[in-house]
Formats: C-alpha cells, sequence, structure tokens
C-alpha cells in the first residue's frame, strides 16, 4: 500500500471509529438517563471531570513523541510506559486523598468512594498509552477502530444491565471502568508489545518536559468546556450538573460528529496552503463553505432542542432541553474557534494558541462567577453562549495577522450563513409555537421541512453572490470536487460562480 493511500486509509478508519464511538457512548448514555437518579448523573459528570484532567497529564506528549521516533526502541518504549505507570499513580493519589475529601465537604457526601474506583482508570488508561502509540505509528487505525468499537458495546451493555437492576450511579462508574480497561486489554493483544523491568530512564527528562507542555494547553481547553459542571456543582449542587450535563450531551454529540472532523482534516490543509503562502486565502474560503453547510445545522438543532431531549432522555429533563438549545447556538462560534486554532498551529503560532485559552478560561470563570449565585443554571448558558461569540470575535482580531486576513474579511465570510441562520432559528420557534398542539412526530418532519426552505430561500436569493463565491472556493478546498462528473447545468453553474466569485472579490 502507497504511503499516500495508507495514510487516507488512516483517516478514514480513525473518523469512523471515532464517530462510531461517540455514537455508542452517546446510545448508552440516553438509556442509563432515563433509569437512574438525577442527582446520580450529576455526582458523576462532577467527578468525571477531575478523571479526565488526570488523564491528561498520564498521556500527555508520549503518544507525540513514540511516533516521531524515526525507528521503533524497545527500551525508549518501556521507560514511556513506567513512566506513564508513575503519573498515573500520582493521579489517583492526589485525587483519592486531596479531591475526595475536598469534594465530600464542598459538592456531595460519597464522592470519595466514587472518585476512587474511577482513578483506577488513571492506571489503565496508562498501561494503553504506549500500545496505542505503536499502532498509530504502524497507522494500524482499523485495529484502534475495532477495538474500541467492541469495548464501548460491551461495557454499554454492562452499565444498562446494571442500571436495569438498581445498580444507581455505580452502573456508570462500573461502565466508564470496563470501558478503559477492555479497551486497554485489546489493544495490548494488537501491538503484540509488553513492557519489561530492566527500565532505563534516560530521555525521561526530555518527555517530561514536553509532555508537561502539552499538558497546560490541553488542561486549559478541558476546563474551557467543563468549568460549568465544576462550579454549578461547587454553587447548587448534583442535580443543576446533571440537567446542564444532559443538554451539553445532546450538543456534544452533534458537535462532535459535525465538527471535530474538521480540526484534523483543515490543519493538514492549512499546513499545505501555509507551505504555498496562501493560508489566509484558504482559511477564508473554507470559513465560508463550512459556515454554509454547519451553521444552519446547529440553529436548526437549537430549534428542535426541546423535541430531541424530550424523545431520547425523556419528559423530565425541560431544562436540559433548554441547555441544549443554548449551547447549540453559540456553536457556529465554537466551529470558528476550531478553525482559528487549525490555521493557527498551521502558521506555527502555538504560543498564541496557549493564550487565547488562557483567555477564554479565565472569561468563562468570571462569568460563571457572576451568573451561577443570582441567576442559575439557563441564564448561567446563555451568558456563557454571549462570551463565546464575543470570544471569537477577539480571538480572530487578535490572530488575523498571523494567518494573513482581517478581522473585517473574516466576518464578511462568516456573517451571510450566520444571520440566514440565526433567521431561520427564530422562524422555527415562531412556527413551533403555532404548532405545539400537534403531536411531535408531526411537528418535527414539519420544522426540518420549513427550516430547509427558509434558509434555502436566504442563501439562494438574498446572499446569492456569497453563495457562488463559496461554490467557487469548493474546488479549491476539496479538490476532489473539480474532477467530479458532474451534470451539464452544475458544471455551468460552477464555471458561473467561479467568475462571479471572484469578480465580486470575496476570495481573497
Amino acid at each position: 500500500m502507497s504511503s499516500h493511500r495508507r495514510f487516507v486509509t488512516s483517516v478514514a478508519w480513525s473518523m469512523l471509529g471515532n464517530a462510531a464511538n461517540n455514537l455508542v457512548g452517546f446510545a448508552v448514555f440516553a438509556v442509563i438517563v432515563r433509569l437512574v437518579e438525577p442527582s446520580a448523573i450529576g455526582v458523576l459528570a462532577f467527578a468525571v471531570v477531575f478523571v479526565d484532567m488526570g488523564k491528561i497529564f498520564v498521556s500527555a506528549g508520549v503518544p507525540d513523541l513514540i511516533v516521531r521516533q524515526k525507528e521503533w526502541s524497545d527500551g525508549y518504549a518501556n521507560m514511556c510506559f513506567w513512566l506513564n505507570m508513575l503519573v498515573g499513580a500520582l493521579s489517583a493519589l492526589v485525587v483519592v486523598f486531596i479531591v475526595g475529601p475536598l469534594a465530600d465537604i464542598n459538592f456531595a457526601p460519597g464522592t470519595t468512594p466514587i472518585l476512587a474506583v474511577l482513578a483506577t482508570c488513571f492506571l489503565i488508561d496508562a498501561a494503553r498509552v504506549v500500545p496505542e502509540s505503536r499502532l498509530r505509528r504502524d497507522f494500524n487505525y482499523r485495529a484502534l477502530a475495532r477495538r474500541g468499537l467492541i469495548a464501548n458495546i460491551l461495557s454499554g451493555v454492562l452499565g444498562i444491565g446494571m442500571a436495569l437492576t438498581g445498580w444507581g450511579i455505580w452502573a456508570l462508574v462500573a461502565q466508564r471502568v470496563s470501558s478503559s480497561l477492555l479497551t486497554t486489554i485489546l489493544t495490548l493483544a494488537a501491538a503484540g508489545w509488553a513492557p519489561h523491568f530492566k527500565v532505563s530512564f534516560t530521555g525521561a527528562g526530555s518527555a517530561t518536559a514536553h509532555g508537561m507542555g502539552l499538558a497546560g494547553a490541553s488542561l486549559l481547553k478541558l476546563l474551557t468546556t467543563r468549568l460549568p459542571d465544576l462550579m454549578l456543582g461547587l454553587f447548587l449542587g448534583p442535580v443543576p450538573v446533571a440537567l446542564y450535563r444532559v443538554g451539553a450531551r445532546g450538543f456534544e454529540a452533534l458537535f462532535q460528529l459535525a465538527v471535530n472532523p474538521i480540526s484534523s482534516v483543515s490543519l493538514s490543509s492549512f499546513a499545505q496552503k501555509e507551505h504555498e503562502g496562501i493560508l489566509g486565502q484558504a482559511y477564508l474560503s473554507t470559513l465560508r463553505v463550512l459556515g454554509i453547510l454547519i451553521f444552519p445545522v446547529f440553529l436548526g438543532a437549537a430549534a428542535l432542542a426541546g423535541h430531541f431531549v424530550i424523545l431520547i432522555f425523556g419528559p423530565n429533563w425541560d431544562d436540559s432541553a433548554v441547555v441544549m438549545g443554548i449551547l447549540c447556538a453559540a456553536a457556529p462560534a465554537a466551529m470558528v474557534s476550531t478553525l482559528l486554532h487549525a490555521a493557527l498551529s498551521a502558521a506555527r503560532n502555538t504560543k498564541l494558541i496557549f493564550s487565547l485559552y488562557v483567555v477564554s478560561a479565565a472569561s468563562t470563570v468570571l462569568v460563571l462567577l457572576v451568573t451561577i449565585p443570582l441567576h442559575g443554571l439557563v441564564w448561567s448558558a446563555a451568558a456563557l453562549a454571549i462570551r463565546s461569540y464575543l470570544g471569537t470575535v477577539f480571538s480572530t482580531i487578535l490572530a488575523a495577522k498571523t494567518i494573513g486576513i482581517t478581522a473585517t474579511k473574516a466576518l464578511r465570510a462568516a456573517f451571510p450563513s450566520l444571520l440566514s441562520s440565526w433567521i431561520m432559528l427564530g422562524a422555527l420557534l415562531a412556527l413551533s409555537t403555532l404548532l405545539q398542539n400537534q403531536h411531535m412526530l408531526v411537528q418535527i418532519p414539519l420544522l426540518i421541512a420549513a427550516g430547509i426552505a427558509i434558509y434555502a430561500f436566504m442563501m439562494g436569493i438574498i446572499f446569492r453572490r456569497s453563495t457562488l463565491a463559496a461554490l467557487s472556493g469548493a474546488a479549491e478546498i476539496f479538490p476532489q470536487f473539480a474532477k467530479l462528473q458532474l451534470p451539464a447545468a452544475w458544471t455551468k453553474l460552477l464555471d458561473r460562480a467561479h467568475l462571479r466569485g471572484h469578480k465580486a472579490g470575496l476570495g481573497s
């Protein structure tokens, strides 16, 4: 297999594996949410934040170091394995003996035993880092995808079975720990590598320094997304955390499917365009095309959030539906931030990326400190959505020069699809009110059809020039698009789009 074909195949398996695992995980979560108390969901969501923090330090930097090695070294891999195990053990001790007692006092009594069991994931996941990195080094993403999916399905069956038989929160704990354990066992078997006890810690210093640098940025990124869980728990207790987490889980499932693949794919594309000296042009074209495709998906999901939450999680999660709707409404800003960070990474400006994470985390803390004690869950989510949009504008202004654009051009690229999507959202909310006496299964298709019609009218008539410019830029972003044998009418449309897009000066 050629290197190019192996790369494409690996990317495909990676994306397929992530999508399948996310769907399975979401399905299991949806079933368990219907079977356990909201307070149990809140306690686990609060505890998992600290588990995810510890996992960052367990694996930070090692996969990159293993993959980047010119030749595989058993000695170096063995050193990394035992270094990971040491960090995993220290993380477990901190969580059990420091975080646990503090959580018992400030959040919910009885959190420590749950954290103690979840902390075993630090050691389990630490044992998986090196063999998983070897599979990635060998481009064996197929094995990773298959074993991850098998582990998630089996652990999901265990969790649902325990929830059905009344285990409550321990069903959630068992599902998470068993998923880590099964994934690690299957990964070790697939990698064909095992550690040994003769250890040389040569190179441990540089590996640790590299890992801590990456861990800092990853920790800030995690905190930005999970601070609401922490601060809602500290101020209001487990049930508001559960309400927020259920709403956020619906949003995250859509975001992982629609936006997360963009990060890795756009990074590869932007890196190539950076070498060609046209990173700014590529960023604007990509923003325009993806905005047209993705903005209406999330604003449409915001309109349908109430229907979605009732169908998937049950009728007792009204506040969660509001949270999901607000988060989906803020998704365009999150997508632009993802795209912007990919462009900055391609431009090798990691210092600015880290600075933006710092500002984002600090502003999130400030917003939550002001809104949670005074206004509670829903207004806090709304304030975070506003902060997301303002933060994206601020980040674009700071990053514009680095990637070769102006903030005004970026706004012009995103504005038509964003405005059209918001108009669509407003119309769908009004229509939903008119249809409230209809059965939900009647409302949903009518709302979807109306949303498609409204958005198509806005982009096809009102913002026709911007749509044509986006079509002309699509062939530049996706070269394979130009090779397709399209009908004559489509070919004429694209030729016309190319001429009018350049004439309007929107592609520069």
